[in-house]
């Protein structure tokens, strides 16, 4: 493979059966050898055994050779910047929408759209709202395998101890806010939130404001603005009242660890946590629809798998991708948890929705694709996000005035966007 200059800055570090290629479960190798190709994906170790186990799938299918690499989530970018900036860059990555642009821009991505249709791959039957927000300079870059949401996990244990009923379908965020509270005590917190954006847009969005000024062509922030502001001040607010995990039990141990250890009672992720808390002995969890501000509203949560140009195996690894988000491919992911379908069919199917695995409640992340809406998708993105969770953070854990925050949001990141 070529040598790609591609030279991404420190804030990007990440926090993304047998037989069916494309949509329909046609066999995508048709029982051909396939040249050997290399597939990156940061994940956890849960999660590296479902993609362990998706190209040992693949392999029995008669796909082909694959070669896994499983980098952790916080050294997978970085890890691929120098994989393109020494020409050994994988065929194949796993990345999330909010990181891909960089390597567009920078020439690293063959815009897959062309090689899946050739494999038989009909993105009609895939949800729409990741194929948009994986479309970029007018073509379809990379192909998303999940469409995830963000959703409230919550430790059914917990709850009835505190004698807490369960959350509702159609909770406001005062509900939310009482049910947290009343959760707290005991060496619980009632709910854990991290300060980034990711998890801020959608009470932004609910409470009828915006986080930029335009979403396709971003120039600046809009987090100052009087409905963003107010949904930002009800979470700092909440922070205030003791309900949060503070600042020295956060640098201890994450919110997930937190949940799965019962120091938190819920928290806000999307659906990759389910693999590791499916290990967790003695846990019993759910998940639950976001609390509503003023109207319904979610952010997305998608990764894709992105092909590298120049890679000499470019037909090879689109057949490897085309399985990964076929019937087969995208069935196996379903049931070991990790991925809320991007192939319709199989977001419907019993793999996902099935009660008897937990989360019982998965219907909730369908339930919330009206909804959901993407943050920008442009290069600058990344290194935004970073400057926003930087300064929302001084707010949550260290009291910093909010308006003092978000007048430095402005001071950082609309330079970035302008740029």
């Amino acid at each position: 493979m070529r040598a790609i200059p591609l030279v991404l800055p420190a804030l990007l570090v990440l926090s993304a059966c047998s037989g069916g290629a494309g949509a329909d479960g046609d066999d995508g190798g048709g029982g051909e050898s396939t040249a050997p190709i290399t597939v990156q994906v940061g994940a956890d170790p849960e999660e590296a055994a479902v993609y362990r186990s998706l190209v040992s799938a693949y392999r029995e299918a008669g796909g082909g050779e694959v070669e896994l690499v499983t980098v952790a989530r916080d050294d997978h970018l970085t890890r691929l910047s120098t994989a393109f900036t020494s020409g050994d860059a994988p065929d194949v990555f796993l990345v999330n929408y909010r990181q891909y642009a960089p390597f567009v821009q920078r020439g690293a991505v063959e815009p897959i759209g062309p090689l899946l249709e050739d494999a038989g791959v009909d993105t009609a039957n895939y949800y729409e709202e990741p194929l948009r927000a994986f479309t970029y300079d007018g073509a379809l870059q990379c192909m998303p395998q999940n469409i995830s949401s963000l959703v409230v996990y919550w430790n059914r244990d917990l709850f009835a101890r505190a004698r807490v009923p369960a959350p509702t379908a159609d909770w406001s965020w005062a509900e939310f806010v009482a049910t947290a509270q009343a959760l707290t005590g005991d060496g619980v917190k009632g709910v854990g939130i991290d300060p980034s954006i990711v998890r801020m847009a959608p009470f932004v969005w609910s409470n009828g404001g915006t986080i930029v000024d335009d979403e396709t062509e971003p120039t600046r922030t809009t987090l100052h603005e009087p409905d963003a502001r107010a949904a930002l001040q009800a979470v700092v607010d909440l922070v205030g009242t003791g309900a949060t995990p503070d600042r020295e039990q956060l640098a201890a141990q994450g919110l997930p660890e937190q949940f799965m250890t019962g120091k938190v009672a819920m928290f806000l992720s999307s659906r990759v946590e389910v693999p590791a808390l499916r290990e967790q002995r003695g846990l019993d969890f759910d998940v639950a629809a976001l609390p509503v501000m003023g109207e319904p509203a979610s952010v997305l949560h998608s990764d894709a798998y992105c092909l590298a140009s120049g890679s000499d195996n470019a037909a090879a690894a689109a057949r490897f991708v085309a399985y990964a988000v076929g019937t087969q491919g995208q069935t196996l992911t379903a049931l070991a948890g990790r991925t809320v379908p991007s192939l319709r069919s199989v977001a419907t199917s019993p793999a996902f929705l099935s009660p008897s695995r937990a989360p019982a409640s998965s219907q909730v992340f369908l339930d919330a694709i009206p909804h959901l809406r993407h943050t920008p998708v442009t290069p600058a993105w990344p290194e935004v996000e970073d400057v926003i969770g930087a300064q929302l953070e001084r707010a949550f854990t260290e009291g910093v005035p909010l308006d003092e925050v978000l007048a430095e949001i402005r001071a950082q990141a609309d330079p970035l966007l302008a740029r």
